[in-house]
């Protein structure tokens, strides 16, 4: 027999049906992504849905935060390491702004806390004054949708 596992009873199965259940799962994994569920729920394409779709304002924040840190902190590591008469002229400007920063190894760090800190509030803020304004569009498009409704109706109905 050409026997390749077993099903949930015990009794062997062959390749052909071990196959179809296979891919007969996969589909269904498919099916129930959150993505096209949604869409499906509310009738729309799922590129729609997406550009629809709520920002997370602490991850954003967060990424932004991470990666602005970390650039200023390697901005100023690579500095020091390749060190010169003047180490980071133009970079030490950055100590106007934030609190704590010199072009040292110590600095660094605290270019990566000012750093993170203010993109993170960038970040969170981007997120929600677009999760606000999206909102607000929206909720116009429905009531203007509903007004027009609305006024068709009572034209009909007299």
């Amino acid at each position: 027999m050409d026997g390749i596992g077993l099903n949930s009873y015990g009794e062997r199965i062959g390749s052909a049906c071990a196959i179809r259940i296979y891919n007969g799962g996969m589909a269904d994994m498919r099916s129930t992504h959150p993505l096209e569920k949604a869409a499906q729920e509310a009738g729309l394409p799922p590129r729609v849905v997406l550009v629809l779709a709520r920002l997370d304002p602490r991850a954003l924040g967060i990424a932004l935060g991470t990666v602005c840190g970390f650039w200023l902190w390697s901005a100023t590591i690579i500095l020091l390491i390749r060190g010169g008469a003047n180490v980071g002229k133009n970079l030490s400007l950055l100590s106007q702004y934030f609190i704590g920063f010199r072009v040292t190894p110590a600095g660094s760090l605290a270019a990566f806390v000012n750093g993170f800190l203010i993109a993170f509030l960038v970040g969170y803020g981007f997120a929600r004054l677009r999760n606000f304004m999206l909102h607000s569009y929206l909720l116009y498009i429905r009531r203007r949708a509903e007004r027009v409704a609305l006024t068709d109706l009572l034209d009909r109905l007299m």
